[in-house]
């Protein structure tokens, strides 16, 4: 189950990879309307980003333009945080990289990101959806943080994923007892072949509990992008998929 429980934040050990009141503007909004070109030597048409007043109300991401998608993407948004973020090139097209919260409460923060674009067979979908970053501020100093960058591939035919956690636990009880801090870095490479969403490699038998905990989800995620195209994200999906479990907590 996701983490929702009260938790008390207090200054980690360890340097964050973002302070907690800059999380939800890192990166920056993209203005729009914003020219993208959705199709292999397509024109180029608008996307547009809307989000609802009063909270709790999904970003609404739509495109305008001769030869524009006529879907609607749909994803959460607790705070009203939700945003575009870039523009990614590969297979000779833009994909939009679309952030949104994930996991949210006192002391947890994360930004999912959604991989936005339009495949071979012309089919608007979600192509990929992958943590941004993640914070768990626990009781005494413990705490536990997760960043994801993506790059497009030196080729264009994919993603680079390059992953970065750290965290600290057993921060309370005696002074004799010691702190445990962990830090791990890993990359992924994500390939495409212009149709469906992005295909991911097996999890990693040999890996750490950090990275164990994201490819069993990102299996999940790729199962379920495969299964039919998605264009809206709920809560309930981001449970199902363990999309908020990718925190290493312990």
């Amino acid at each position: 189950m996701p983490i929702r429980r009260a938790l008390l934040a207090v200054p980690f050990l360890l340097a964050a990879p973002a302070l907690a009141q800059d999380e939800s503007r890192r990166p920056p909004a993209l203005p729009t309307p914003l020219p993208v070109r959705l199709r292999p030597g397509a024109a180029p048409v608008m996307a547009h980003a809307r989000i609802g007043d009063g909270g709790q109300q999904p970003i609404e991401i739509s495109f305008t333009g001769p030869g524009a998608p006529t879907e609607v993407f749909r994803l959460p948004s607790w705070y009203g945080n939700a945003r575009i973020i870039g523009v990614l090139r590969v297979r000779d097209r833009d994909l939009l990289v679309v952030a949104f919260e994930g996991n949210t409460g006192t002391g947890v923060y994360q930004e999912i990101q959604a991989v936005i674009g339009v495949d071979d067979d012309g089919v608007a979908r979600i192509l990929a959806l992958e943590t941004l970053h993640n914070r768990l501020t626990a009781i005494c100093s413990d705490a536990s943080y997760l960043t994801i960058r993506i790059t497009p591939l030196a080729d264009g035919k994919g993603l680079r994923l390059n992953h970065f956690a750290r965290g600290v636990f057993g921060t309370c009880g005696p002074p004799t007892r010691r702190p445990r801090p962990f830090r791990a870095e890993w990359g992924t490479t994500l390939r495409w072949n212009g149709r469906g969403p992005f295909s991911v490699p097996p999890p990693d038998p040999r890996a750490g509990p950090e990275r164990r905990l994201v490819e069993a989800s990102r299996a999940k995620v790729a199962a379920w992008l495969a299964a039919a195209p998605r264009r809206e994200v709920t809560h309930d999906d981001m449970q199902a998929l363990d999309l908020m479990e990718v925190l290493r907590n312990e």
